[in-house]
């Protein structure tokens, strides 16, 4: 039997039944390990808010969110659904409709898949995706099966190494990139780490229109260096982790395709990096729990670092 490699890439080198993919990584000892990272008790939030008017890609469609029932109107509903109140009691709430894909996010081993020669799909450890995907998602790898993600943090500074704000549409880091940022920075990744990556590109946040138009991201050979690293996932401050413009044209998105189709690598974006760059904190723990939507490609996250 050959040895598992991206040419090779199922069964999957976690075993032909695995759904969690590099999580299989994180284990009670790497926990332990995370933990006692924590010395001053410092939080640092790395999500965006979720607002109606936040980039997201049209593939996606729009975040919408409204007030469903205020305190005045949701009144009249408590006193026909649960008697009429004597206490003053009411309360009030949002209807959302959403992607999975909105704001700071993760992507599920369900998100993309790769076409073969007979035409079908397949996913994570071969899934041939139309055996799974229903109109409610797909039976196995929803994003309920992953477990929350609890590990060690690196920071990679791309930018603040190369001393811009921010990297340019379609600018491909490379390997060789990342370990001159680590060495500088005096940082070392290690097995089950989570990575982030700063390109300065969240600075358009607000400004959607220009965070849609293009993107830096990780060049293609960075997905060797992430298996040779053995990492669980990878964490970007813009919209698609790959490079926009593609890196090899009519190449769309190859770093999606080699770590979540075939090495179970998740990848995060949208991460607000501003509270670790900004203090040069390279090193910390890091919490990430997805919403539990069965069969869902993806989830919204509250990204915490802490040290």
């Amino acid at each position: 039997m050959n040895a598992w490699s991206l040419e090779n890439w199922y069964p999957s080198r976690f075993g032909a039944d695995d759904v969690i993919g590099a999580l299989n990584l994180v284990t009670p000892q790497t926990v332990k390990a995370a933990f006692g990272l924590v010395k001053k008790g410092v939080i640092y939030d790395l999500s965006f808010v979720m607002e109606q008017d936040m980039p997201i890609p049209s593939f996606h469609g729009s975040f919408f969110a409204n007030t469903q029932y205020s305190l005045e109107n949701g009144a009249e509903w408590h006193h026909l659904a649960m008697d009429r109140m004597t206490n003053g009691f009411s309360a009030q709430n949002l209807r959302l409709a959403i992607s999975d894909h909105s704001g700071t996010h993760i992507d599920q081993l369900n998100h993309v898949g790769e076409q073969q020669a007979d035409g079908d799909f397949l996913l994570y450890n071969g899934i041939r995706n139309k055996d799974v995907i229903s109109t409610f998602g797909t039976s196995k790898l929803g994003i309920e099966t992953m477990p929350p993600m609890i590990a060690r943090g690196v920071l990679i500074d791309v930018a603040g190494h190369k001393g811009v704000d921010m990297l340019p549409p379609g600018y491909a880091i490379q390997p060789e990139e990342l370990d001159a940022v680590l060495a500088a920075q005096g940082t070392v990744v290690k097995e089950g780490d989570v990575v982030l990556v700063h390109t300065g590109w969240a600075r358009n946040w607000r400004q959607p229109k220009k965070m849609m138009e293009g993107e830096p991201g990780l060049g293609k050979a960075c997905a060797e260096w992430a298996i040779g690293k053995n990492i669980i996932c990878w964490g970007l401050d813009q919209f698609a982790t790959d490079p926009v413009p593609y890196e090899t044209p009519g190449e769309a998105l190859p770093m999606h395709i080699a770590m979540l189709t075939k090495a179970g690598i998740r990848l995060m974006e949208n991460v607000n990096m501003a509270p670790i760059v900004d203090e040069k904190v390279y090193e910390f723990m890091v919490i990430a729990a997805p919403l539990k939507i069965r069969g869902a490609t993806g989830s919204p996250i509250r990204l915490i670092a802490l040290v």
